[in-house]
Parts: structure tokens; C-alpha cells; sequence
């Protein structure tokens, strides 16, 4: 399991992405991708494993968390 910052790190480093961390009304941390135009993009995610999965789809994403993680 990473931490947001290796996550954030790793949507930074390999794409032209943000990875941020927002509160919802109901007080709960939701976690969203930022465009380049400072856009949210697509739905929140509410755990830090569902935005691994996700961008772990993306190869160079992939590679550099292989890499961290070594």
C-alpha cells in the first residue's frame, strides 16, 4: 500500500496530472484527479487503493511505483 504523497508523486512525475485529496460534506476525504486546467476529472475515489488501481493502468505510472516500492 503507498501513501498519498508516493501516489500524488507517482500522477505528477508520469503524467500531466494532479492527485488531491478534498473533503466532502459529509467529512470524509475523497481523493481526485486534476486536469492540466486545474479541472476535476471524473469521479471522486474514497480510497487510496481504488486510486491505485486506477492509475496503475497508466505503464509509466506502473513502472515508477514498481520503483518506489523496491
Amino acid at each position: 500500500m503507498f501513501t498519498f504523497e508516493q501516489l500524488r508523486d507517482a500522477v505528477r512525475e508520469c503524467t500531466s496530472y494532479d492527485l488531491a485529496v478534498l473533503t466532502n460534506d459529509e467529512g470524509e476525504y475523497e481523493y481526485v484527479l486534476i486536469d492540466p486546467y486545474g479541472d476535476v476529472d471524473g469521479d471522486p475515489f474514497y480510497e487510496l487503493s481504488d486510486v491505485e488501481d486506477f492509475i496503475r493502468n497508466n505503464s509509466q505510472v506502473d513502472e515508477y511505483l514498481y520503483e518506489v516500492a523496491a
